[in-house]
């Protein structure tokens, strides 16, 4: 028996004894496994570039709309000043005659609804978009 065991390892190549696979074999998995996680990488690297690409389009578009509110915010802020200025000008409601109490509302209506009013109307308009 010791005879044929000994037989048996003299055909068996060395690397078959062996549990390990041969260094060429063994190269070769490595090489597939590395190509492997290369083409994911690739594919994750593309994602991420596609998605990367989506919120800058998405940043530049809420960019867009914040400057857009503040050229809105700006003008308002202006007119606000100017109707400021002017109310300041007017008489204490105490002090008017009640005769021209009429004429003061009328003038005062016509001055909000050509200056102050469209302002509002033009920010109502944007803050939905927004």
């Amino acid at each position: 028996m010791d005879k044929v065991l000994k037989a048996d390892r003299r055909l068996k190549p060395l690397s078959s004894c062996d549990d390990e696979p041969a260094p060429e074999e063994r190269a070769q998995r490595i090489a597939k496994a590395v190509r492997k996680q290369s083409i994911e990488v690739k594919e994750n690297w593309e994602q991420l570039k596609i998605r990367a690409s989506n919120w800058q389009k998405q940043v530049e578009k809420a960019l867009e709309k914040l400057q857009e509110l503040q050229k809105v915010l700006d003008d308002l802020e202006a007119h606000v000043i100017t109707a400021e200025g002017v109310h300041t000008d007017w008489q204490p409601v105490s002090d008017l005659l009640i005769d021209s109490l009429q004429d003061h509302i009328d003038k005062t209506t016509l001055s909000w609804s050509k200056s102050v009013f469209p302002r509002m109307r033009r920010l109502s308009d944007i803050l939905p978009l927004l």
